[in-house]
């Protein structure tokens, strides 16, 4: 399993966070999300992971996805970043790799 490197507390990088709970915008139900859009950290497995808002459906662990950077919305075209091992709905929120090499 892998996990953040990065000495900031709290960071789980395997789980993704329901639009649900946190709304399109990251705060909802009295709730905001625990991380910043676009927060990057390192994962134990030597991979940088930001964090990153579903701009549709997207697959667990597809390796074909673009993270905007100015928006910070992922998609499953592209060839930059792998979203997270649990399928994802628009506007949840979540953990995508890139290899740092």
């Amino acid at each position: 399993m892998t996990f953040s490197i990065t000495p900031t507390i709290g960071i789980d990088i395997t789980n993704t966070l329901p639009a649900t709970l946190y709304g399109t915008g990251g705060t909802s139900q009295g709730y905001t999300a625990p991380y910043r859009l676009g927060q990057e950290v390192w994962g134990s497995d030597g991979k940088r992971y930001v964090f990153a808002q579903a701009g549709g459906s997207i697959s667990a662990s597809t390796a074909v996805c673009t993270v905007s950077p100015s928006t910070f919305q992922a998609t499953n075209s592209g060839v930059s970043y792998t979203s997270p091992a649990t399928a994802m709905v628009a506007n949840d929120f979540g953990w995508f790799s890139a290899a740092s090499v």
